[in-house]
C-alpha cells in the first residue's frame, strides 16, 4: 500500500508539491517558534547574566518569591535585601571563611562630550570593589578603588566613553550626579551584557544600601544550607544566573517565549487549515481516480488507506524537511530578534528533539486530518455515484456540516455575548473571563467560515447572480463555481485566515495603543515633561533642580513597579503602584477622584483605583496590608480612591515610602506645571539649562509634545506586530497561491472543452478573474466579519464602549494582498494550462 500511494503521489507532481510546500512552511514556521522559545525558557536569566562568581564558592540570596496564606507562590517585583541578622547568619555558619556583600546601584558614566554610557539594551551599574574580585575580574592598568571618590570601569565603559586612570568623571546616580576619579580598567567575562563601575565598600552601601546577595568562600555547602533555611544557595555553573540586575533582560530571557509560543500557536492554527485545504482540494481533484478504484472492485477500507498513507508520507516528508529548515529559520529569528532587543543577547537556539518533533508530527498529524474527511466521504457513497459525481461534482453541502458549522457559530456569537455581558476592564476577573470568551470566539468564527464556506459563497453569488449571468465571462465563471462549490471555498480558506488573523493582529496593537494613550493623556495635566533616555528614567535631583527656575509653579515624578496583597484573599493576589510627591502631584497629574481626597494622602497613606477598591472590599480609613516590591511587610491607611479605567495604576504610594523598595529608582518623568501668564519657551529654556548642568541626558519638552512622543514610541514598536503579520499573513497567502495553482491547473480538461465550444482564451481568463474576484471578496467578506466581531468585543472590554479599533490603510493592504494572491494563483496557471492543444487536454483526461 505504501509502495503504491507513492507511485500516486509521484503522478501528481504539481498537486503533491503545492501541499507539500504548505507542509515544509508550516512545519519550519512551527519548529522554529517552538526552538527559540526552548531556548529562552532553558537558558533563562543565565543566558544574560553578566556575572559568573568562578572566585568564590556559593552565592546566598533571600528568596526571590512569597507564599500567599491561600497557598499561593509569587515572584517578587524586586530584589529583596538581606537583614543584618541574616547576614550574621551566613557569617558564622560553619566552614565560611570569607563574606562579601553584593549592594548594587544604577550608575551612568557620563562622557566628555556630555553623553551617557548605557541605554535600555546595554545598563550600568555600581558594584563594590568585592564583586568584582568574587567574579575573578582582573584589572588591566591602575588600582583598585579604595577610598571614596574612587572608580574602577570596565573596558566597555573606558573606551565608550574615552576615559583613563586618572582622569575625573561624572556618574549618574539615583541621588544625582557625583563626581569620581578612575583609578582602575578592569577586564571580566561578562561585560557585554552590563557596563560595571567598582567602588569601594562604603560608598556601595551609601548608594546601594542593604545587600542583595552575599558572595560567600566556605569549605561547607551544607553547613551554609542548613545555616540559612529556605534560602537560595547557588553554587557551580548555579553561580552564573544568581545576580540578574538587568529586569528587561531578564524578562526577554524568563518571559519572551510566552509571546513566541503565542506566534507558535498562530503558526500552528493557521497550518491545520492551509495544509487542510491544500489537501482537500487535492483529493477532491481525484474523485474520478477515487471513483474508477470502487468500480473495479477496490473496498472502501484499502481506498481510505490508501488516501491515508499518501498523506502520511507528504506530512512526515514535509515535516522532516521542515523541521531541518526550522532549525535555520530559528537561528536567523534569534540573531534578528537579538539585534532589536526582543530576545536575550546570551540565548543559544540548539535542535532540542521535543521541538523538532512537535513541528514535525503537527504537520503529520494535521495532514492526516486533512486526508481522512474527504477520503471517507468518497467511499462511503455507490461506485457509479461516485462517477457520475466526478464528471459532475455536486454543489451540494451535507446537512451535518451545515449543522455542525452553525452550531460553531452559534458558539462563537455565545462567547461574544458572554463577554459583553461580564464587561472590562481586563485586570477584574470578570473582564479576564470575559477576554477568554473573545479569544475562544475567534478560532470559533474562523472554523464555521471554514465549514459554512459553501453557504457563504452562495451569499456572494445571490446579488451577483444576475448581473454575472449577462456577459460569457461571469456566465462561465458563476456555473464553474455552482457546479463545485466545496472546490471553491476551499481555495477561499486560506485567504480568510490571511484577511482575519492580519487584521486580528493589527487592531489589537492599534486598540491597545489608542485606549493607553488617551487615558495618559487624561491624566498628564503637566505644561512641560522631563524625560531621560529610552527606558533609563529620571534622577529624583531633577526636582531639586527645577525649584529655583523661575516660571515653575509644581515639580514632581513618578515611578512605578508591583505591590502584593495578601489580605483579603482575592483573585487579585498583586497589581501596579505609581510613587508620587504628595505636595503637588495633583498639580501635574489628574487621577479622578472616587472618595476621599487627595488633600488626605500623605507620607502615611495609600491610594487605590475603585477597581481594587471594590475587589478587596476596601473602604476610606480602612488599613490595608501589602508587600513591597522587595517583599517587606507594609500597612497604611487608605486616603483615596480613584477612577482608573484601564486598569493601568492599581495603588498609589509616597516617593519615600516606596523608593526604599525597589532597585533601580529613577523617576519615569518628572511633571512640571509653570505659573499662569509664563512664557512657555523662555521657561524651557531655562529648565533645559539646568538639567543640562546637573542631570546630564535629561530633557524636557511641552505637554503636546511628550505626548507626541510617547505616542511615536509606542507606535514605533508596530513592526514586531507588522513582522508577526508578514510571517502568518504571508505564509497563508503563499499557500493561497499554491492552492490556486493546483486547483487552476487541475481544470485543464475543462479548458479545453471551453476551446473546442468556440471559447476564445481571453474569454476563459476572463472567466477566471471573475471566479477569482468572487473567491477573493467572499474571503475579505468573512475574514473582516470575523475580525470586526473580535475586535469589537475586544474594545469593549478596553474602554467600556462599544468601538472598533481600526487601521484604514493596512486594512486595504490585506484585503488587497488577498485579492493578489487569488488573481496570482488563478490567472499565472491558466495560461500555462491552456497552452496545450484542446484535443490533447481532453484525450489526457
Amino acid at each position: 500500500m505504501i509502495v503504491l500511494a507513492w507511485r500516486s503521489l509521484v503522478r501528481r507532481k504539481l498537486a503533491i508539491l503545492a501541499a507539500l510546500f504548505s507542509v515544509v512552511v508550516g512545519s519550519s514556521l512551527l519548529t522554529a517558534t517552538l526552538l527559540i522559545a526552548s531556548s529562552q525558557e532553558q537558558q533563562g536569566a543565565a543566558s544574560v547574566t553578566s556575572w559568573r562568581f568562578e572566585a568564590v564558592d556559593a552565592v546566598v540570596k533571600p528568596p526571590a518569591n512569597v507564599t500567599l496564606n491561600s497557598g499561593l507562590v509569587l515572584d517578587l517585583p524586586s530584589m529583596p535585601r538581606l537583614t543584618d541578622e541574616q547576614i550574621d547568619a551566613i557569617r558564622n555558619a560553619p566552614g565560611v571563611t570569607a563574606v562579601a556583600l553584593e549592594s548594587p546601584f544604577p550608575a551612568y558614566m557620563i562622557a566628555s562630550d556630555g553623553a551617557v554610557i548605557g541605554d535600555a539594551f546595554t545598563r550600568s551599574w555600581g558594584h563594590p570593589w568585592s564583586t568584582a574580585l568574587a567574579d575573578a575580574a582582573s584589572l588591566t592598568t591602575g588600582r583598585e578603588p579604595s577610598r571614596p571618590g574612587d572608580v574602577a570601569v570596565d573596558e566597555s565603559v573606558a573606551t565608550a566613553a574615552g576615559i583613563d586612570v586618572g582622569d575625573p568623571v561624572r556618574v549618574v546616580l539615583a541621588t544625582g550626579t557625583e563626581e569620581f576619579t578612575v583609578t582602575g580598567i578592569v577586564r571580566r567575562p561578562g561585560e557585554q551584557f552590563e557596563h560595571a563601575l567598582f567602588v569601594d565598600g562604603g560608598t556601595a552601601v551609601r548608594f546601594g544600601g542593604a545587600p542583595v546577595a552575599a558572595l560567600v568562600s566556605t569549605t561547607d555547602i551544607d553547613a551554609l544550607r542548613n545555616a540559612i533555611p529556605g534560602f537560595q544557595v547557588f553554587t557551580g555553573e548555579a553561580r552564573a544566573g544568581s545576580l540578574q540586575l538587568d529586569l528587561r533582560q531578564a524578562e526577554l530571557a524568563g518571559g519572551s517565549s510566552q509571546f513566541l509560543m503565542v506566534i507558535a500557536f498562530l503558526a500552528l492554527a493557521i497550518a491545520v487549515f492551509v495544509i487542510s485545504s491544500t489537501l482537500t482540494v487535492s483529493i477532491g481533484q481525484r474523485r474520478r481516480e477515487l471513483a474508477m478504484l470502487r468500480i473495479v472492485g477496490t473496498r472502501p477500507r484499502l481506498i481510505r488507506r490508501l488516501v491515508t498513507w499518501e498523506a502520511a508520507i507528504i506530512g512526515a516528508f514535509g515535516g522532516v524537511v521542515g523541521a531541518g529548515v526550522g532549525i535555520a529559520l530559528a537561528e536567523l529569528a534569534r540573531q534578528f530578534f537579538t539585534a532589536q532587543g526582543l530576545m536575550a543577547r546570551g540565548a543559544v537556539v540548539s535542535p532540542e528533539p521535543t521541538a523538532l518533533l512537535g513541528g514535525a508530527a503537527a504537520a503529520v498529524l494535521a495532514a492526516l486530518v486533512a486526508a481522512w474527511l474527504p477520503a471517507r466521504r468518497a467511499t462511503r457513497i455507490a461506485p457509479l455515484e461516485a462517477l457520475r459525481e466526478s464528471d459532475n461534482p455536486s454543489g451540494a453541502t451535507g446537512r451535518g456540516r451545515v449543522v455542525f458549522g452553525w452550531v460553531l457559530l452559534v458558539t462563537a456569537v455565545v462567547c461574544v455575548a458572554g463577554a459583553f455581558a461580564l464587561g472590562g476592564p481586563v485586570t477584574t476577573l470578570g473582564g479576564a473571563i470575559a477576554l477568554m470568551l473573545i479569544v475562544m470566539a475567534f478560532p470559533l468564527l474562523i472554523g464555521a467560515s471554514v465549514v459554512l464556506g459553501s453557504t457563504l459563497l452562495r451569499g456572494v453569488l445571490a446579488p451577483l447572480g444576475g448581473l454575472l449571468r449577462r456577459w460569457f465571462g461571469g456566465f462561465v465563471a458563476e456555473r464553474s463555481i455552482r457546479s463545485d462549490l466545496r472546490r471553491a471555498a476551499g481555495v477561499s480558506v486560506p485567504l480568510t485566515l490571511l484577511v482575519a488573523v492580519s487584521a486580528v493582529l493589527l487592531f489589537q496593537d492599534s486598540a491597545n495603543y489608542q485606549a493607553r494613550s488617551q487615558v495618559y493623556a487624561d491624566q498628564v495635566t503637566a505644561d512641560v515633561v522631563v524625560t531621560g533616555g529610552v527606558q533609563l528614567g529620571v534622577p529624583f535631583s531633577a526636582v531639586d533642580a527645577l525649584a529655583d527656575v523661575p516660571g515653575v509653579a509644581a515639580a514632581s515624578g513618578s515611578i512605578s513597579s508591583r505591590l502584593i496583597f495578601d489580605d483579603p484573599p482575592t483573585m487579585r493576589s498583586n497589581g501596579t503602584v505609581t510613587g508620587v510627591d504628595p505636595a503637588g502631584f495633583d498639580r501635574v497629574l489628574d487621577y479622578e477622584v472616587v472618595a476621599g481626597t487627595w488633600a488626605d494622602f500623605d507620607e502615611g497613606s495609600i491610594a487605590v483605583s475603585q477597581i481594587v477598591a471594590d475587589e478587596k472590599g476596601w473602604r476610606i480609613g480602612d488599613q490595608v496590608a501589602f508587600r513591597y516590591p522587595d517583599g517587606t511587610p507594609g500597612s497604611t491607611l487608605l486616603s483615596t480612591i480613584y477612577r482608573d479605567p484601564m486598569g493601568v495604576s492599581d495603588t498609589v504610594l509616597p516617593l519615600d515610602t516606596l523608593t526604599p523598595h525597589v532597585l533601580e529608582p529613577f523617576a519615569s518623568a518628572i511633571y512640571v506645571a509653570l505659573d499662569p501668564g509664563t512664557g512657555r519657551s523662555d521657561v524651557m529654556t531655562a529648565i533645559n539649562g539646568a538639567l543640562s548642568a546637573a542631570v546630564p541626558g535629561a530633557q524636557a519638552t511641552d505637554r503636546d509634545e511628550h505626548l507626541a512622543q510617547v505616542a511615536a514610541q509606542a507606535s514605533g514598536d508596530n513592526w514586531i506586530v507588522l513582522m508577526v503579520v508578514v510571517i502568518l499573513g504571508g505564509y497563508a497567502g503563499v499557500s493561497a497561491i499554491n492552492v490556486l495553482i493546483s486547483s487552476t491547473m487541475s481544470r485543464k480538461r475543462e479548458f479545453a472543452l471551453l476551446r473546442l465550444a468556440g471559447a476564445r482564451r481571453p474569454q476563459i481568463a476572463g472567466s477566471l478573474l471573475v471566479e477569482a474576484v468572487v473567491v477573493a471578496t467572499t474571503a475579505a467578506i468573512a475574514g473582516t466579519a470575523i475580525a470586526a466581531i473580535t475586535m469589537i468585543g475586544y474594545g469593549y472590554l478596553l474602554t467600556d464602549t462599544i468601538w472598533l479599533p481600526f487601521v484604514g490603510p493596512a486594512f486595504l493592504a490585506i484585503v488587497g494582498c488577498a485579492y493578489l494572491a487569488a488573481f496570482l494563483g488563478t490567472l499565472a496557471p491558466a495560461r500555462t494550462a491552456m497552452t496545450a492543444d484542446p484535443l490533447e487536454g481532453v484525450r489526457a483526461w
